[in-house]
């Protein structure tokens, strides 16, 4: 039985009662076996009875065993929640994906930093961490995705992280005690990711009620500014654009090879590489968004 290898489940109540009365016989019997072993041939009659009640309890234990219901329940403690990805374009994508997990395995980083350029695969690359971390079978008991924004006020933060959470505020509590109430469920939690998505500017985490990363917990932001990471003390992973031929690569994919037809120059490597001289996996989409809308409207007046 291994309950404790199943995401987001826990054994049920009468299977832990099982486990423990498995685990006491054990103990029992290991005892008993101990002694057996250091009486003479003439003494060993006397544990008959312990030897028969053990027995018998080995034999009640493998029926009560059986479980036909099922060994686990939903955990409700565990908190998580999937969210949607898309397809990581580019190797670039693929190093940071993996420079970022082995920093979440690793017990000796706790402040992550994920910062780049606008619309160059933050967030994307983070979706994908965060479902990764949902399918890793007990490494941490929380893990919450927090979109903070650039008008993200301390106060509304505080009531988005104890929405995540199960915290439930009055209402007329003030900062300070809305931020002790979070840092206490928060401590609670042996090992939790917390991801903050969009940051525009250092978060004193004291303020919100976020505790300091320790005992294998992380904390993990995305941003433009490398200023920001280095202010919240974090490793930093830089997101960078895509290079050309992945540019090029994603674009055709995007538009389909057969849109560029009516456009020559399109089908130009040289000329396309001007269009796609800022290579980011968003200007990419737009340029094949545009230039299948163009088409439909030439269909539509055909």
């Amino acid at each position: 039985m291994s309950a404790e290898l199943l995401p987001r489940k826990k054994p049920k109540r009468d299977v832990q009662i099982w486990l423990e009365n498995v685990e006491r016989i054990n103990g029992e019997v290991q005892n008993l076996d101990g002694k057996i072993g250091e009486s003479s041939r003439f003494t060993r009659g006397s544990h008959a009875h312990n030897v028969l009640k053990t027995i018998r309890e080995v034999e009640e234990l493998t029926q009560q065993g059986k479980f036909e219901d099922g060994l686990v329940v939903d955990d409700p403690q565990w908190i998580g929640q999937v969210l949607s990805t898309t397809t990581l374009s580019g190797e670039g994508a693929k190093a940071c994906v993996e420079e970022i997990w082995q920093c979440l395995v690793d017990d000796e980083v706790g402040n992550i930093g994920v910062w780049g350029m606008g619309s160059v695969g933050k967030t994307s690359i983070m979706k994908l961490i965060n479902n990764l971390l949902l399918e890793e079978t007990g490494r941490f008991d929380i893990v919450i995705w927090t979109t903070v924004s650039k008008e993200m006020s301390i106060a509304k933060l505080q009531k988005v992280m104890a929405s995540k959470i199960g915290v439930s505020f009055c209402g007329d509590e003030d900062e300070i005690t809305r931020a002790g109430m979070l840092f206490e469920a928060l401590s609670r939690k042996r090992r939790s990711v917390i991801i903050l998505d969009d940051l525009w500017q250092e978060v004193p985490l004291d303020k919100v009620g976020i505790p300091e990363p320790s005992s294998g917990s992380k904390l993990v932001l995305m941003t433009r500014s490398f200023d920001v990471c280095r202010k919240m003390s974090c490793r930093a992973i830089k997101v960078k654009p895509l290079v050309e031929e992945e540019s090029w690569k994603l674009f055709s994919e995007k538009v389909g090879r057969g849109m560029l037809k009516p456009w020559p120059a399109l089908q130009q490597r040289t000329n396309s590489n001007k269009l796609v001289k800022r290579p980011t996996a968003a200007n990419c989409t737009i340029l094949a968004a545009i230039l299948f809308c163009s088409k439909e409207m030439e269909l539509v007046q055909l």
